[in-house]
């Protein structure tokens, strides 16, 4: 896990994770809302999902805003959901496309608590931890070709 946030988004992530963790559930589920309305066809990555998605993705979101200053520690969380990825087939094409679909969830849940700055530093960390997670999937993907 090499590059490295801004200082200025780490501190606005730390800042909102009360906000982020109080309001995780409404955004999970705007999240998959806009982001099967927007691409339908990621609909069949999900066709096996669990019955707690949207719990699941609330959980990931907050621990991520909490503990975005000592990501390491998110490591082991990281890596189970870079195999799950991994075993759904996703794609490094779909990781924008749920970005997207978080970032809109967020600005539509907080409404104008979700300052320019502040998707900005979320846009930020959204790649961030895209880029991660995509790097351990392939890393998956090609432990298990050999």
């Amino acid at each position: 896990m090499n590059n490295k946030l801004s200082q200025t988004t780490v501190s606005i992530i730390k800042n909102s994770a009360q906000l982020i963790t109080k309001n995780d559930i409404k955004i999970s589920m705007k999240m998959y809302e806009l982001l099967f309305l927007k691409y339908a066809e990621l609909q069949k990555l999900f066709a096996h999902k669990s019955t707690d998605q949207y719990m699941r993705l609330a959980e990931a979101l907050s621990a991520y805003a909490i503990n975005i200053d000592m990501i390491e520690r998110l490591r082991p969380a990281l890596l189970v959901i870079a195999q799950t990825h991994a075993d759904a087939n996703v794609k490094p094409i779909h990781y924008p496309m749920v970005g997207m679909a978080l970032i809109e969830a967020i600005e539509s849940v907080l409404g104008d608590r979700a300052t320019l700055e502040f998707i900005d530093a979320w846009r930020e960390a959204y790649r961030f931890v895209a880029n991660i997670l995509i790097e351990m999937q392939q890393e998956i993907n090609k432990s298990q070709e050999l």
